[in-house]
This record gives structure tokens, C-alpha cells and sequence, in this order.
């Protein structure tokens, strides 16, 4: 009776030990599945963050690329305008210098004017002074040559006549002939002279 009763009680045991493993296994099926749901999640969000990443990536890339042949042709646009920029340098130092220059001969023709002008003024009233002295020369001479003989040399000398008067050949033939008649009172000049002669006489009484 003892045997059949420890065989009984050695198969419940057993049968609770069983059931106590399946239910422990059964628990850790359970956190297991629960885990590799949360692995599961886990990866599918790191998945969708990865995609996300890699979709940000290859826009970065993209407009890395753009950026990049942007800044390609910055560069030449830099260079070309730094050449230009230059060239204009040179251009405004060469427009600098010429505008120096232009500035000292234009000062040194300012200069110039300056002194010529001064020359000339000066020059003006020496030849103004001139011409006064001149002109009263004139003034003086033209007097007297109203009282000058000018048919002698000496007289068509001082006052500037280059040719002799030319009435005796403006008159017809007719007044040459008569000229001896005109001439007539001219020889009869010296009778007056004489009583001229006679007035040292009348002096000396």
C-alpha cells in the first residue's frame, strides 16, 4: 500500500513541479514577446528616423552639390570681377597721374597767363606812354609845319612828305605859260625891302 501511495504522491509532485515549469516558461514567453514587441517598435521608429535621416542626408547632398556649383561660379565671377576690379585700378591710377599732370600744366599755364599778362600790361602802358609822346610829337610837328617851307628838302623832311607838290603839273599848259606874269610881283618883292634898309638910319640920328 505504501508503494502505490509514494508513486501516487511522487507523480503530483512531479506533475506540480511540471506545471510550476510551464507556468515560469509561460511568464518568460510572455516578457520575452513583450520585449521583442518593444524591439519591434524600437526598430521600426529607428527604421522611419534612419529614412528620415537618410532623406535629409541626400537632400543635404544635393543641395551640397547645388552649394557647391554655386559657389564654383562665385568664384569665377569673384575672379573675373577681382581682374576687372584691377584692371579699374590701374585704369583710375593712370587717371590719377594724367589728372596730376593736367593739374601742374594747368597750373604752371596759369602761371604763364599770369606773367604775360602782367607783360603785357606792362608792355601796353609803355606803348600807351609811347603813343601819348608820339601823338603830342605829331601834334607839335603838324604846328609846325603850317609855318615850315615844305617845298625845301629839309622841310618835306620834318614833316614826313616823301614827294614834292605836284600843282605846277595839275595846271593846264595855258597856266604854265602865264607863269612868268604870276612871277612878275615876286621880282617886284625887293622895292618895299628898301625903306627896311633905310630904318638903321633913323636910328642912328
Amino acid at each position: 500500500m505504501k508503494f502505490p501511495a509514494l508513486l501516487l504522491a511522487f507523480f503530483f509532485v512531479c506533475s506540480l513541479g511540471i506545471a510550476g515549469y510551464i507556468h515560469s516558461k509561460r511568464k518568460q514567453e510572455v516578457q520575452m514577446s513583450k520585449q521583442a514587441s518593444f524591439q519591434d517598435i524600437k526598430f521600426r521608429v529607428t527604421r522611419d528616423v534612419l529614412e528620415e535621416y537618410k532623406d535629409q542626408l541626400i537632400q543635404g547632398n544635393i543641395l551640397l552639390n547645388k552649394t557647391k556649383t554655386e559657389v564654383d561660379i562665385l568664384t569665377k565671377d569673384v575672379s573675373v570681377a577681382k581682374t576687372f576690379a584691377e584692371k579699374k585700378k590701374g585704369d583710375v591710377d593712370t587717371c590719377k597721374g594724367d589728372k596730376k599732370r593736367l593739374t601742374d600744366e594747368i597750373a604752371a599755364g596759369e602761371s604763364e597767363k599770369k606773367h604775360i599778362e602782367s607783360e603785357f600790361v606792362k608792355e601796353k602802358s609803355h606803348w600807351a606812354t609811347e603813343v601819348d609822346s608820339l601823338q603830342n610829337q605829331l601834334v607839335q610837328l603838324s604846328t609846325l609845319c603850317k609855318y615850315i617851307d615844305k617845298t625845301s628838302e629839309e622841310g618835306r623832311k620834318m614833316c614826313n612828305i616823301t614827294q614834292e607838290p605836284q600843282q605846277p603839273e595839275a595846271k593846264p599848259k595855258e597856266s604854265q605859260a602865264e607863269k612868268p606874269k604870276a612871277e612878275e610881283p615876286n621880282a617886284e618883292q625887293p622895292k618895299p625891302e628898301e625903306p627896311k634898309a633905310e630904318q638903321p638910319k633913323a636910328d642912328v640920328q
